[in-house]
């Protein structure tokens, strides 16, 4: 089965340069992986290449109604997108969400059968007293074990940006702590500093199904390399 490797712009780019990224990645050696990308949401409906998926970054917990500068599930499913991010790292953190904010997303997407990519990760106080599997597996309790077809995004929270990544065998625990909390098989991606130099090493030798590339997906050439290596 394909990996997949998605590219989150976070609140990055603009119609000229997603449009110029798109040219530049086709111009590198096409790669056999499921390429998702994650758009700001307002340029979703603008990028016309049937060679990616699209994925929203968000979405409201709610279905529609007086909520201000929100997004429905329903809106990017109009816009074309195929998967959304939840529980990234930096929602949490600016937006304040919640385990529970969080499932209210995840059940809005299922109606609009939109996949989702579930992020996780610890910070640096939970790694250094070694309480990752813990922290994790709180975060997944807003899953039912049986849940099925589900991505979930491992994304160590002190790795993200930073230029430091998680030893081999410490992504591999976290992998085999949350695919252990589900009866059914799942998808797990690693994020966090994710770049040419280290995506071969990490998909190699690691039990994970793809990757979800940060800051390095803004180059396009580097972010080919990544998808190849992957």
């Amino acid at each position: 089965m394909s990996k997949l490797v998605i590219a989150n712009f976070k609140m990055n780019g603009s119609k000229e340069f997603i449009e110029n990224w798109a040219k530049d990645f086709h111009e590198e050696k096409e790669s056999n992986k499921t390429i998702i990308v994650a758009l700001p949401s307002l340029y979703l409906s603008n990028f016309k290449d049937s060679n990616f998926n699209l994925a929203g970054q968000n979405v409201s917990n709610q279905s529609s109604g007086a909520f201000t500068s929100q997004l429905s599930a329903q809106m990017l499913k109009d816009c074309g997108a195929e998967y959304c991010l939840i529980g990234h790292s930096e929602a949490r953190q600016y937006l304040m969400e919640t385990n529970e904010n969080i499932k209210q997303k995840f059940d809005q997407l299922a109606q609009e059968s939109i996949q989702q990519v579930l992020c996780i990760g610890e910070p640096l106080e939970i790694k250094e007293a070694s309480k990752t599997t813990d922290y994790l597996l709180e975060q997944l309790e807003l899953l039912s074990s049986d849940q099925e077809n589900i991505i979930i995004a491992y994304e160590p929270i002190w790795a993200i940006g930073t230029g430091l990544t998680p030893e081999i065998e410490d992504i591999q625990l976290a992998v085999d702590c949350i695919r252990g909390r589900f009866n059914k098989s799942i998808k797990v991606l690693y994020g966090g500093s994710v770049n040419s130099s280290n995506a071969a090493n990490i998909s190699a030798k690691t039990d994970i199904d793809g990757l979800l590339v940060g800051g390095a997906s803004l180059n396009p050439k580097e972010f080919a390399k990544i998808a190849q290596l992957c």
